[in-house]
């Protein structure tokens, strides 16, 4: 079965929304979207779409592994 091609949305189909930041992850988040290429919300909505990273997967996995660790000692 072939699926139909995606809708685009249009700019009235998004849902506005406030978010506040620190002044040091707002500049983070800036210096990111302009070494990408995008805007500063284009920039959130692909990281935000992406998930969290390899790197922090694989910490909360050793953080589980080593709290199992210690729970079995108890």
């Amino acid at each position: 079965m072939i699926k139909p091609p995606a809708k685009k949305l249009l700019q009235k189909d998004y849902i506005q929304s406030a978010v506040r930041f620190p002044p040091k992850l707002h500049a983070q988040l800036k210096a990111s979207a302009d070494e990408n290429g995008r805007s500063l919300n284009t920039e959130i909505l692909a990281r935000l779409e992406a998930g969290p990273s390899k790197e922090v997967l694989a910490e909360i996995a050793e953080l589980k592994s080593m709290l199992r660790k210690v729970l079995d000692q108890m």
